[in-house]
């Protein structure tokens, strides 16, 4: 009996033996399955290193083509100025604060203005002068513009700065006088013009007959009051009041306005062909002045200032100062606030050509609406 083999053979179907072909096969398999399992599980560290991923580097656009190149815009025009004068009724003062403070403020320029503003004087009188052409505007009480009327002065005015006429009568307050009914018997000095036509409207208003006063034509000197020589004196609220108080002398001022004399004064007045053929440059005047008056009110020690510098050798800031305080209310005045600064109003014309009539040898009829134009407010 044959010992049994030491290699053990696969058996095939019913237990027969496999065919050694097959065999071969089958373990030519079973070797190459091995050897690719045993090349995957080698060693990690025989792997080869990998290197960190290179950063993206973000390419940029290319550079737009460039637009091509406008014109320059061409520098704006130079705003023509129109050159034109301003004649003042009476000598530098804070009363024309409003035409000084607009010059200097550039408040002319900004309408387009060169604006020379001349002085008054003993004897120079505004209107003349514009209705000659040596000037294109002036300032001047309504009174005498009502009279240039009846020669047929062919004037215009288009703005009133004095809402409230500062004309008034004035009197050392040792005099007691408290009342316009203290008043008979008193002895005023006067000087021809808007403050004693005003006066004796006032006292006819108020029942006091303005012959029941000692009336006597005085000059501009303050002397005869203090002295004594007179009780009352014809003045300005804004200007003689503030000198009397500065000298040293107390005062007691009436003023027409108060008593119900409602009338104005600084009006601005130009030739009625001016204002035909300008009507924006005269506008730009109300304008620009208007705005100086209110800048002044705010302002006031910046516009003294500006006051001062026009004549430092006749003015103080003391009593510019005093002065344009003065003139406050009547620059703002219920219907300046109200209405606006400059604004006019039919009643107050009317008031000057009652008052003229009664008080100032007027006699001619006027269309007063030839006489004034509000067509700026």
């Amino acid at each position: 009996m044959t010992p049994p083999s030491e290699v053990h053979s696969f058996a095939g179907p019913k237990g027969s033996p496999m065919n050694p072909k097959k065999l071969l096969i089958m373990w030519l398999a079973i070797l190459a399955v091995l050897a690719m399992a045993a090349s995957a599980c080698g060693n990690d560290d025989d792997a080869p290193a990998t290197s960190e991923p290179e950063p993206t580097v973000a390419t940029s656009e290319p550079d737009p083509e460039p637009e091509p190149t406008s014109e320059p815009e061409p520098e704006p025009t130079p705003r023509e100025m129109q050159d034109v004068s301003l004649r003042l009724p009476w000598f530098p003062s804070a009363q024309f604060a409003g035409s000084y403070v607009a010059a200097a403020k550039g408040f002319f320029e900004e309408e387009g203005l060169s604006v020379t503003i001349n002085p008054g004087g003993f004897d120079v009188n505004s209107i003349t002068l514009v209705a000659a052409g040596s000037d294109d505007f002036g300032l001047h009480d309504t009174n005498s513009l009502l009279f240039a009327a009846v020669e047929e002065i062919p004037l215009v005015t288009v703005a009133t700065y004095l809402h409230a006429h500062p004309g008034a009568i004035m009197s050392l307050e040792s005099s007691g006088f408290e009342s316009l009914s203290d008043l008979v018997g008193a002895t005023i000095g006067f000087q021809e013009g808007g403050p004693w036509q005003l006066t004796q409207a006032m006292l006819t208003q108020n029942g006091v007959d303005p012959d029941s006063l000692n009336q006597v034509a005085v000059g501009f000197d303050l002397t005869p009051l203090f002295e004594g020589d007179i009780d009352l004196l014809t003045v300005f609220s804004t200007n003689e009041p503030v000198l009397a108080e500065l000298q040293g002398f107390p005062v007691d001022v009436f003023i027409p306005y108060d008593y119900g004399v409602q009338t104005s004064a600084n009006a601005l007045f130009t030739t009625t062909s001016f204002r035909q053929d300008n009507p924006e440059v005269v506008c730009g005047m109300v304008r620009a002045m208007a705005r100086g008056w209110q800048y002044a009110f705010d302002n006031p020690e910046e516009a003294v200032e500006i006051i001062v510098a026009v004549d430092p050798d006749n003015l103080t800031v003391e009593k510019e100062a005093a002065s344009l305080e003065a003139v406050r209310s009547s620059v703002l005045s219920e219907s300046a606030l109200a209405d606006g600064i400059g604004t006019m109003t039919a009643e107050r014309w009317q008031t000057v050509d009652e008052v003229l009539r009664q008080y100032g040898g007027l006699e001619a009829d006027i269309d007063l609406a030839n006489v004034y134009d509000d067509y700026c407010f």
